[in-house]
Parts: C-alpha cells; structure tokens; sequence
C-alpha cells in the first residue's frame, strides 16, 4: 500500500508539474516585426534578427507558431508595395525558405495546417512546408480569396466577365480525399449599373460558421473613399448589405462567440473623420454606434463578446500635421455602456492596433510619435505600461490611417483562451 501511495504522489506531483508548465507556455508571448526593414521575432523578452539588410513586410504567423511567412521586396517601392517574392521562415531550425515569386500581400497560412494559400496575378495557389518546391495552382481568374474556417478548401471571387458591370460570382473549391479539386458555384452577386462593384475584400465567418463578412468593394478611386460591408449567411439565401466603411480589412471583425460583427463605419478617405463604431447582431436588424460625438475610433479589437478596445481620438478635418489629434485606447462594455480610457500617450503620440493577450489580461498596441513607433504592453487591470519592442518600422500611411500588419504580427494560439463572459 505504501509503494502504491508513493507512487500515486509522484505521479500528482508530476501531473501538476506538467501543468504549471502548460500554463506557462500558454503565456508566452510571440511577436513578429519589422524593424529597420528585416524580419525580427520576440519570444518573451528574446528579441533576435531574422533578416539581414533585406526588405521584408507582412509577417504572418501559421496556426501552430512554428512558421512566419512574409514578403521580400523591393525598398523603391516602399510606399506601394502590392507584391514581391513570397518566403516562409521555420522557427526552430531558423531556416529561410524562398516559396514563390510575384506573390501579392494577399497571402494566408491555412487554418490548421502549415500550409499557405497565396494569389500571383489572378492565380490562386497553395503550398505545404513538407513540399515548399511543389506549389499547386488551385485556380484562375480570381480578385480574392481565403480559406474555409475548417481548412477544407477556399472561398474565392471573381468576375462573371471582364466589364466592370459584370456580376460578383462567390464560389467555393474543396479539397477531396483523392486529392482532387472540386469547384462549386456558391452565390453570385448581382452589380447593377450603378454600383461598379469590382470586387471582394478577403472573407470572415462568424464563430458558428453562419455568417460571412466582407466588402463589397468599387473600382480604385472609388475604393479609396467608400466600401461596403455586407453579410451572407452560409447557405447563400440572405445577402445584407449593410453599410459604408473605408477598404481596412482589419476594421471588421467578429466577436468571439456570438454573431456580432463590429466595424468602423463612415466614408471619407480622412481617417479623422465620421469614423464610428458600429455593431450588428446578425440575423438582427438593430444596429448600434458606440463613437461618442465629436471623436473617431481608428482601431479596435474584442476582448470578449462584451468587451471591446478602440483607438479613439478627437474628431478633425485635414489639418496641419502636428495639429492634427492621435488616439488613445479605450475599453468599451457593451453590458453597461460604460467605456473607459485605459492608455495615455504624451501629446505628440498615438496609440493604435489594440489588442489582448494573455486570457485578456494583458494589453498590447503600437504607439507612435509619426516619425517613429514602439509596441507597448501593460496588464489591463492596473495598466501599468511599458515600451515592449522599440523602434519598429513605421506601417504604411494613408490619410492619418497606418497599415500596422505590415510590419508587426501577434501569434494567437489556435484555441485563443480569451474571456467570453
């Protein structure tokens, strides 16, 4: 009895051993930035350079953390950089892999896999790390595209013709045990003449899987100053389109375990003006706006289904640009009402790109003075702040709006442990 009790303790002892360093690996923070144009990742408190002396942009993380793919391109083109050669950099044993040339930003890591779908040109293609030398084209002719929440195949658009008047045609291609491609036509969206509708931005599902997001996006001058943001419910009998808003694809979003879907709603291509934010309950008709008169909210992320953060600042037409007002964090309860400022950056600085970490307890964005930035971190009960990476590169900018997933990229483990009271 006394060897069966001993080793019942060791093994108590060494499953809450294995837990506290479950807890703990769940904690660890992993980032990938930007910093005078090289790809540099930090783990913790462990900064450590990737690139050398290259032209890196759009880190993006797999779904397991074990993989960062970006683009390399070209410093003449900085301030418009639309594509460049695609590589995929493996974490462990620190290898670089070049995947593709000609590659557009618009490039994804499956869902639950290490396995990249990206578009060159018109052409859709994907790639595993296990075989980086074989891509497979998937398919042509598509504005864009993103995978199926289950990683079962993609979601794409493209044009019924080549007139801009052409209708939007939705279709979803899956992949099949003997390894085929199976194409299904999913819904078409009609363009009428006086819509010059020319495209999708990339598609989002609600937690369900009821419900898709996306713009329903114009030809380019038009693009720049009013977007669409529609829903499609996932058995293509029910389009909403719902409002205007900028072509900022990180500006909608769904809660985390509802069918709310929060955006910054507004037209204008000045991100200082008549920018709100806007909840819709889907399949509700009610809409709410929680901008308060006379601000703007620039960013934002959820907490939780009832918590949001928001990089909000005074409303202001185009002024001179050290007169013109930079946001500061606030936390928003959709249960009370009630919102909270929770960051304040000196005068001449901004925060942006909230987001949680940590099960929500801890708080990390970007803050910026334009002419440099910093990743800031602090536990949002006591928000006691701390600059957490100095000086990353500065994300393109727009009008007062800065494209942040250019140059900084949170991982989220797949089961992402935030609070959903």
């Amino acid at each position: 009895m006394k060897g069966i009790s001993l080793l019942l303790t060791i093994f108590t002892v060494w499953i809450l051993s294995f837990s506290i360093v479950s807890a703990e690996s769940d904690d660890v923070l992993k980032v990938a930035f930007i910093k005078d144009n090289d790809l540099w990742i930090k783990v913790d408190n462990h900064e450590q350079r990737i690139t050398n002396g290259e032209f890196i942009r759009f880190p993006k993380w797999s779904f397991d953390g074990n993989w960062i793919a970006y683009i390399k391109g070209d410093k003449e083109n900085e301030y418009s950089m639309h594509q460049g050669d695609l590589w995929a950099y493996h974490v462990k044993t620190q290898r670089k892999y070049k995947v593709f040339s000609n590659v557009s930003t618009n490039f994804n890591w499956s869902p639950n896999q290490n396995t990249l779908g990206f578009q060159s040109d018109d052409v859709l293609t994907m790639v595993n790390v296990h075989v980086l030398h074989k891509p497979q084209q998937i398919t042509s002719g598509i504005i864009n595209f993103s995978w199926l929440p289950d990683g079962s195949g993609f979601l794409t658009s493209s044009k019924a013709g080549e007139n801009v008047f052409e209708d939007i045609v939705l279709s979803n291609i899956l992949f099949k045990d003997d390894k085929r491609l199976e194409p299904h036509h999913f819904y078409t969206i009609p363009v009428g003449k006086n819509d010059y509708f020319y495209g999708t931005s990339q598609f989002k599902w609600s937690y369900d899987h009821r419900w898709i997001a996306f713009q329903l996006v114009p030809t380019a001058s038009m693009s720049a100053d009013s977007n669409t943001i529609s829903v499609l419910s996932n058995d293509g009998r029910i389009l909403h389109k719902i409002d205007e808003m900028l072509n900022y694809e990180e500006w909608f979003q769904w809660a985390p375990s509802n069918n709310s879907l929060a955006f910054i709603r507004g037209n204008n291509r000045l991100s200082t003006i008549n920018k709100k934010l806007t909840i819709k309950d889907m399949p509700k008709n009610k809409i709410s706006m929680y901008t308060p008169s006379g601000f703007v909210d620039r960013d934002f992320s959820w907490i939780s289904n009832n918590k949001l953060l928001v990089s909000r600042s005074v409303e202001s037409d185009l002024i001179n640009v050290a007169e013109r007002p930079l946001p500061s964090i606030y936390l928003i309860d959709l249960q009370t009402g009630k919102e909270r400022k929770i960051t304040s950056p000196s005068e001449n600085e901004g925060d942006f790109h909230p987001q949680s970490a940590n099960n929500g307890k801890s708080l990390i964005w970007i803050r910026t003075s334009r002419d440099h930035a910093s990743v800031m971190i602090a536990n949002i009960s006591d928000r006691k702040e701390k600059r957490w990476i100095e000086k990353i590169d500065l994300g393109p900018w727009y009008y007062e709006h800065w494209n942040w997933d250019e140059v900084f990229s949170l991982y989220y483990p797949p089961e992402r442990g935030v609070l959903l009271r």
